[in-house]
């Protein structure tokens, strides 16, 4: 991973800057798992040892794992965080939620929620969990939540259609799943998890008229800043899940980002830039960097005030997924993060 080096160093940071009155309660970190000990699929999956990690850093270092509810209630509401919070996402529902990381979240006794994408749990594919399962599941207090029914994604339309033609198919997928879920199980309203982690600014809208606080799948914690229609969450898998890493994005607290110009991810442009405008911070802005997909670090531009800045890749990107995650120290040894997804097509 592009910032493999620059997380190992954090990860020798003295452990007792990490204290709890270092943190804000009006955040959360939200982690996002798909498979576990499935190491033939290492993009997606996470090795037994690593999670077995996780979760025991969890609880030894104190962190308050809350269900997605709370979060919701938080983004909407306004109710208080515990110190430390951190809530537990798994998306696409396989087999290995079940056959592994149940049994480990049950010796914690840690709450998790599922995104299913129900179209392969009615399918029968024996890589899914059963609706049976999800049920046993539901009854040791797991959750789930709409993942759309086909796994497709939202920025991929069909040839030749219009624009309003599009979102009727994206809402019609996202309305058979959320109807799918809630005759087998209990829907968890109001959130939805983006296939791939790919949105636009038209389906964020849509789903932002839908009720939904949706995620992506870029990083950084969730605060009152975070934008309601692409809401990060922090991928867990066997080549960024080691446990230096980890104690280090489960620290982080968001970046007050107040506004980025463009929002919007798709791009015909092979080396967009964004602009970043921060609110009030205590973090040393001076030591923010940021680093792009397959680049990493890269050059920051800061403009007429000290809180906006243009970033951009320094070579032209490829097609596909990309990304850009900045950080900022604290005094405290805590790092603001913020990430920023693109996604070139030609």
């Amino acid at each position: 991973m592009i910032i493999r080096r620059f997380l190992g160093l954090l990860a020798i940071l003295p452990a007792f800057f990490l204290t709890t009155s270092a943190l804000a309660a009006d955040s959360v970190v939200v982690l996002m798992y798909h498979r576990f000990g499935e190491d033939r699929f290492p993009s997606t999956s996470i090795r037994i040892e690593q999670f077995a990690a996780h979760l025991r850093h969890l609880e030894e270092s104190g962190y308050a794992v809350v269900p997605l509810a709370d979060v919701h209630a938080a983004i909407n509401d306004n109710t208080p965080l515990p110190e430390l919070a951190v809530a537990i996402t798994i998306d696409d529902a396989y087999r290995s939620v079940y056959d592994v990381a149940f049994p480990m979240f049950k010796k914690y006794g840690y709450p998790f929620t599922v995104f299913v994408a129900t179209d392969a749990v009615d399918e029968g594919l024996p890589a899914y969990m059963t609706w049976d399962q999800m049920r046993e599941m539901a009854e040791a207090g797991a959750t789930y939540a709409n993942h759309g029914a086909a796994h497709r994604s939202t920025t991929e339309r069909e040839h030749g259609a219009t624009d309003e033609e599009w979102l009727a198919t994206v809402r019609s997928d996202i309305d058979k799943g959320a109807r799918r879920i809630a005759a087998e199980l209990e829907l968890l309203q109001g959130f939805f998890a983006y296939p791939y982690g790919e949105y636009t600014t038209d389906v964020g809208n849509l789903l932002q008229d839908m009720g939904h606080d949706s995620f992506g799948q870029h990083s950084g914690a969730v605060g009152p800043d975070s934008d309601r229609r692409a809401l990060p969450r922090y991928p867990m898998a066997d080549s960024f899940g080691d446990i230096g890493q980890f104690r280090t994005k489960v620290a982080s607290v968001p970046m007050p980002v107040t506004m980025v110009e463009p929002w919007e991810p798709v791009t015909t442009n092979t080396q967009p830039t964004i602009t970043i405008t921060l609110g009030a911070t205590d973090a040393r802005l001076g030591e923010l960097a940021c680093y792009v997909s397959g680049q990493g670090k890269v050059e920051v531009e800061w403009l007429e005030t000290d809180s906006r800045f243009v970033v951009g890749p320094a070579r032209p990107f490829s097609k596909g997924r990309q990304r850009v995650n900045c950080t900022a120290p604290r005094n405290d040894g805590r790092y603001l993060w913020f990430s920023h997804l693109w996604i070139v097509q030609p």
